[in-house]
C-alpha cells in the first residue's frame, strides 16, 4: 500500500498538469510546468508532491503568487485511491489492479475537468474505453472478456442515451451532455453490464444529494442550475468496481428474502 501511495503521488502530479491544459487544447508535455503569473519554470525541488507546496506555503518561489491548494488535494487524494487500490483489487500486482489505478486516474481528470468546464474530454473517456477494451480479455482470461466489456460499453452508452433523451423531452432542453454518455460506456467496459445500472443508480442518488447540497451552498448553482454529473459518475463507478458485485448479491439476498 505504501508503494502504491507513493507512486500515486507524481501521478496526482501529473493530473494537474492534464486538469489544467488538456481543456485549454495546450501540450500536457511541453513546455514544463511553470508559474501561470510569472512564467517561471518550476525548478525541480519545488516540483516535490504536496511537500513543495507546504515548503513555499503555497506561493510562487518567483513572484509569491497564491497557488491553488487544489494541487496538493489532487496530489494527495490520488496516492490514497492507488494505496486503496491495492488491497480492494487483490492486493498483488495485476490486471485488475491495472485496470483500478488507470481507472482511478482517469476518474480525477474527468472529475477536476468537468467542475470547471463542464467537458469531458473524448481523450479520457473514449482513450479509457479503448484501453478498458485491451485489459479486458487479460483480466477475464481469455477473449471471451472483450466482447463482455464490450457489450457492457454499448449497454450502458445506450441506457444513458435514452436517459438523456427521455430527460431532454421532458425538460425541453438539454439534460444531460454526450460526454457523460461516453463516459458510462468507459465504465461499463471497466465494471461489466450489472455494475453499469448499479453506477446509473448510484450516481444518481451521490448526485442527488450532493446537488442539493452544491445548490443550498452557491448562489451560482442556484442561478444556473447545472450540476456536472461526471464526477458523481465516477465516483459510482470505482464504488461498483469495487463493490459492485457484493452490493448486487446483497440486495438479491434481501429482495428474495423478502420475497
Amino acid at each position: 500500500m505504501l508503494i502504491a501511495f507513493i507512486f500515486g503521488l507524481p501521478i496526482g502530479s501529473f493530473l494537474n498538469v492534464v486538469i489544467w491544459r488538456l481543456p485549454r487544447e495546450e501540450n500536457i508535455a511541453f513546455p514544463p510546468s511553470h508559474c501561470p503569473v510569472c512564467n517561471a519554470k518550476i525548478r525541480p525541488y519545488d516540483n516535490i508532491p504536496v511537500v513543495s507546496y507546504l515548503i513555499l506555503r503555497g506561493e510562487c518561489r518567483d513572484c509569491g503568487a497564491r497557488i491553488s491548494a487544489r494541487y496538493p488535494i489532487v496530489e494527495f487524494v490520488t496516492a490514497c485511491l492507488f494505496a486503496a487500490a491495492w488491497p480492494l483489487a487483490g492486493g498483488f500486482l495485476g490486471w485488475d489492479f491495472a485496470a483500478a489505478i488507470i481507472m482511478t486516474g482517469l476518474g480525477v481528470a474527468i472529475t477536476g475537468i468537468d467542475i470547471d468546464h463542464k467537458i469531458i474530454p473524448d481523450e479520457l473517456s473514449i482513450g479509457g474505453l479503448v484501453v478498458a477494451l485491451i485489459l479486458a480479455p487479460l483480466r477475464a482470461g481469455d477473449w471471451r472478456g472483450l466482447l463482455y466489456a464490450a457489450l457492457a460499453a454499448a449497454f450502458g452508452a445506450v441506457l444513458l442515451l435514452l436517459v438523456r433523451l427521455i430527460g431532454s423531452a421532458i425538460l425541453k432542453k438539454e439534460a444531460m451532455g454526450l460526454g457523460d454518455v461516453k463516459l458510462i460506456a468507459m465504465i461499463g467496459a471497466f465494471t461489466g453490464w450489472q455494475n453499469v445500472l448499479l453506477t446509473i443508480f448510484l450516481a444518481s442518488l451521490i448526485g442527488t444529494i450532493g446537488g442539493i447540497i452544491a445548490i443550498a451552498r452557491s448562489k451560482k448553482m442556484r442561478k444556473e442550475r447545472l450540476i456536472p454529473f461526471g464526477p458523481f459518475l465516477m465516483a459510482a463507478g470505482l464504488i461498483s468496481f469495487y463493490f459492485g458485485d457484493s452490493i448486487i448479491r446483497w440486495y438479491l439476498v434481501i429482495f428474495l428474502a423478502g420475497g
